[in-house]
């Protein structure tokens, strides 16, 4: 199936099953919405990017680009981002047979997965905590786990143990020793969660990856969500310049739509222009991603976030200010994106840390390890 084939299946999907009211319920909760996962997994979505011998598609993680626009227009909400990326991009590794099993009963929404990141935040990244291990036993914690409280199976990144020897784990949840705390959060689309390993054994059959290929595999995965992310706060700021240059046609003063006073033109105009900006440059990260170096992409997706960061923020700002009083109101809208659209600024670094962190590798790596090519 091509890849226009699958955005206008799940638009489809949208269009016919995931009405205002049913989009309202799942912001009250979270981005919990449990049938949408079985909807989702019944069509295949979670083994998109999965290798075909696991029963995925074998798509490459680009693909998913237009359906995370899309998800930002329509603000599905959800573990759709650790469902759909995580497992498809993790079996392409050559991990071991039981971790491989585990994650392929995502695929068909049997399970339910999470991340444990430290590097989901960059200034407060020490805040945040890291897993150790040492000897075979996991302990540290992880403060900021999307979805932590509700999944079953985690994949644990340990950056480096004693030996400096970066590791990616698969967990069950239920393992002895892991306790999960879940926090307040503002986000609508997420819940979150502190997960800690007290003494957790971890076996040759939890590992995905070690030493280079987890470095590279974590280098990989972290830029991916930052790719997709910015192409929900694409869909985010799309979808409110759409709905202020509707407003402004119909909202009228002082006998005539406001869509024609100066000031208003003025705030369109350079919505309008930032957020076109950013479709194209999600556009162009994507199809460059096959054929970019990984360190070239790293700085690309780097790039891209710290741009959807900042105009995923202004769009939903100047939306309120063209829809005036009623873009302020709990019944409106509105604030569902501008919530949204905060949340995901700051995963895996807001416009300020992702381009301070493009500046500091571009300023101590050798350039000719960061210029394009395979």
């Amino acid at each position: 199936m091509a890849d226009d084939e699958i955005l206008q299946a799940v638009r489809a999907f949208l269009d016919r099953d995931y009405a205002d009211e049913r989009r309202l319920a799942a912001l009250r909760a979270q981005g919990e919405d449990r049938h949408l996962l079985e909807e989702a997994a019944a069509q295949g979505w979670f083994g998109l990017i999965a290798p075909e011998a696991d029963d995925g598609l074998g798509l490459h993680p680009a693909a998913l680009v237009p359906l995370f626009q899309l998800f930002g227009r329509r603000l599905v909400t959800g573990p759709l981002l650790e469902q759909m990326l995580l497992p498809g991009l993790l079996l392409r590794t050559a991990c071991a047979d039981d971790a491989r099993t585990r994650l392929a009963a995502t695929l068909t929404g049997g399970r339910r997965v999470a991340v444990l990141d430290p590097g989901v935040t960059l200034d407060w990244r020490a805040a945040n905590g890291s897993p150790v291990l040492d000897s075979g036993l996991l302990a540290g914690s992880v403060d900021l786990v999307r979805f932590g409280a509700v999944s079953d199976l985690f994949v644990a990144i340990v950056d480096g143990g004693p030996d400096g020897t970066a590791t990616v784990l698969v967990l069950d949840r239920d393992r002895p020793g892991i306790t999960v705390t879940g926090h307040r959060s503002t986000d609508p689309g997420a819940s979150y969660a502190r997960v800690t390993f007290d003494g957790v054994t971890a076996g040759p059959g939890d590992v995905i990856a070690r030493g280079e290929a987890a470095a590279g595999l974590v280098a990989a995965l972290r830029s991916w969500q930052r790719v997709l992310v910015a192409a929900e706060l694409a869909g985010i700021a799309r979808h409110v310049l759409d709905l202020s240059v509707e407003f402004a046609k119909q909202r009228e003063q002082f006998g005539r739509p406001i869509g024609g006073f100066q000031a208003v033109k003025h705030i369109a105009a350079s919505a309008a222009q930032r957020v076109i900006m950013l479709e194209s440059l999600v556009e162009a990260v994507a199809a460059d991603s096959a054929t970019l170096s990984p360190g070239a992409f790293e700085l690309a997706a780097l790039s891209l976030k710290a741009a959807a960061a900042e105009v995923g923020r202004s769009a939903c700002e100047d939306a309120l200010q063209i829809h005036g009083g009623i873009g302020f109101t709990h019944e409106h809208e509105l604030h569902w994106y501008y919530k949204r659209a905060l949340s995901l600024r700051t995963w895996y670094g807001d416009e300020r840390e992702a381009a301070t962190e493009v500046g500091r590798r571009l300023v101590s790596a050798p350039l000719q390890g960061l210029s394009g090519g395979s």
